[in-house]
């Protein structure tokens, strides 16, 4: 079971970091079940009563892929707003 911490004391720049390092593991593990079912798919006959199977779980893999590497864009965009507020003019 995840026992999650308090983060009420970070600062959003900190959270955002926190949030970054999540989807950074989770973007790399993505890739890694999609390369696994990849070579699955090398590695079944034509016909295999699996086959359906691995291409429905690759292409689920595929769409987290694209949903993380796009949340991790938008982290660290946010991040660096976060990091270097603009000044408000006066």
């Amino acid at each position: 079971m995840y026992n999650e911490p308090d983060w009420s004391s970070l600062t959003l720049p900190e959270l955002l970091e926190k949030a970054h390092a999540f989807s950074k593991t989770a973007y790399s593990n993505t890739m890694s079940t999609y390369a696994f079912l990849d070579r699955a798919l090398d590695r079944l006959s034509p016909g295999s009563e699996f086959g359906a199977d691995v291409v429905a779980l690759a292409d689920k893999a595929r769409a987290a892929y694209e949903i993380l590497a796009a949340l991790q864009s938008d982290i660290s965009k946010t991040k660096g707003s976060a990091d270097n507020p603009s000044m408000p003019s006066s």
